[in-house]
């Protein structure tokens, strides 16, 4: 790989499957690096990926307003017209906004996601664990990803919006197509993402209406109401809800499989964990989440021309801070390949920093914490039933598509 490095596709199957290793030969060779065939700066080291992500004020969230070029991976021609209703509305979440915007509409939802506010869960969340692990305790085998990895993160996202138990198959099947989007690389994903957005939306609208009249202790009606106070339009609170749907609960299923993976393919650690599973558990999701993020990039626009390591980057040019490669800088992590649930002071990126810190960090957090201890205590011979893993062809997540595993 070294000798056609600046050839690699970021979508192509070794670096989807293994993007630790390209990512790395570009930190030390060439961390500010311009990826032509994707018109990209890709930075992989962590000093540099920090900074960005602390400077909303150089680099731009508005990738759906300030970046009009070619999407990636391309799409069919006759699917323009649905490209740009997708990106015109996903326009309208606040992740996709700057400061002071951003942090305005933000804070009308922050106090659903406080570590004090989101620890009242974590009965629910325990609950919700030992029943998917009931269902499939007596098999001796399952799918991690299909068991518990989707129906978890989905539950608790559902639960905290206030969405009815009956309507969450629903609620799903929405939020799959809506997501085609961002997590298919098919030229056609875009009428389907199209077809999500509008089943989603007339959905939660009467959602909306409901909580207008009666709100309740749900986030739902807290976008109600800050759209009755004027701080989101009703566009904006349809976007947001979505947004957290889709964030509250993909990001989730790469962390719950990502960190199995690790664990398996490190015995001495999954051992360490399961010796003593409440005291490792939190250490075990911060490792999980550095070791394999589940989100290895995020994605920028240049608001003006920037001088990084002897390179300019324009303004208007795209900006993909590595995370994966950023977690494992030899510069700031000591052995930064080796997998150790019990490593100190454990900086990893994988939330972000900055303005746009996960909202929903302490939440998935809590649930990577009792999935991981739960699984110890009630599988602790568990190992993997097939090391011939495929991982979705995606560069924005690292997405395993199954993981089978089984246990004594």
């Amino acid at each position: 790989m070294q000798a056609g490095i600046v050839d690699e596709d970021i979508f192509g199957d070794q670096v989807i499957s293994d993007p630790h290793t390209y990512y790395g030969l570009l930190r030390e060779t060439d961390p500010v690096h311009w990826d032509a065939t994707h018109r990209t700066w890709l930075l992989t080291r962590y000093e540099d990926v920090d900074w960005v992500a602390r400077r909303p004020d150089l680099f731009s969230s508005q990738r759906a307003l300030l970046d009009p070029g070619p999407l990636d991976p391309p799409i069919r021609p006759e699917d323009l017209d649905a490209s740009r209703f997708v990106t015109e509305f996903r326009s309208h979440e606040f992740i996709q906004k700057d400061p002071p915007e951003h942090d305005r509409m933000r804070a009308a939802l922050k106090s659903s996601f406080t570590p004090k506010s989101l620890e009242t869960w974590r009965e629910k969340v325990r609950s919700a664990v030992a029943g998917l692990l009931d269902a499939v305790a007596d098999d001796k085998a399952m799918d991690i990803r299909k068991a518990i990895g989707a129906p978890l993160p989905m539950l608790v996202i559902s639960d905290l919006l206030g969405i009815p138990e009956k309507d969450r198959a629903l609620i799903k099947r929405q939020a799959d197509d809506r997501m085609a989007s961002a997590l298919s690389s098919e030229p056609d994903r875009m009428p389907r993402a199209v077809e999500g957005i509008l089943a989603s939306n007339d959905y939660l609208d009467r959602q909306i209406d409901e909580r207008l009249a009666n709100p309740t202790d749900d986030i739902l009606s807290m976008l109600a109401m800050a759209e009755r106070s004027g701080v989101y339009t009703r566009l904006q609170v349809l976007a947001n809800a979505e947004s957290i749907i889709d964030a509250g609960h993909e990001t989730t299923i790469q962390l719950i499989c990502n960190g199995m993976l690790a664990l398996m393919r490190h015995r001495a650690q999954w051992d360490l964990l399961v010796s003593d599973p409440q005291r490792w558990a939190v250490g075990a999701t911060e490792e999980c989440l550095r070791f394999d993020p589940p989100l290895p990039i995020f994605r920028r626009v240049a608001i003006q021309d920037i001088e990084l390591k002897g390179k300019t980057i324009h303004a208007g040019e795209r900006v993909t801070p590595c995370i994966a490669s950023a977690n494992r800088d030899p510069r700031v992590f000591e052995r930064p390949d080796d997998f150790d649930i019990t490593r100190p002071k454990n900086r990893h990126l994988s939330f972000i920093v900055g303005t746009h810190f996960c909202l929903g960090q302490y939440l998935a957090r809590m649930e990577g914490q009792e999935v991981f201890s739960a699984i110890a205590r009630r599988f602790p011979s568990l190992r993997l039933d097939d090391q011939d893993l495929r991982y979705d062809p995606i560069v924005g997540i690292h997405s395993l598509n199954a993981l089978p595993v089984v246990w004594e």
